[in-house]
């Protein structure tokens, strides 16, 4: 296995133990909106959005022939 795919895995299961155990209810503000959530839901869904936006950043593709 490659020592980034391990790394990766590393990190995530870190930030999956750091989430459970910060589970309480937080007060989440965003622009005009604003809701009541489990931090568990906030840690793992920025998370989730930093690895798209790296996935997305890292793509190759091929550039238009203008």
């Amino acid at each position: 296995m490659k020592f980034k795919t391990i790394m990766a895995i590393v990190f995530a299961i870190i930030v999956v133990i750091f989430s459970l155990q910060n589970s309480e209810i937080t007060q989440v503000v965003f622009l005009f909106w604003e809701l009541s959530m489990s931090r568990v839901l906030v840690i793992l869904g920025s998370f989730a959005i930093g690895v798209l936006v790296g996935i997305l950043v890292s793509l190759k593709l091929p550039k238009s022939q203008n």
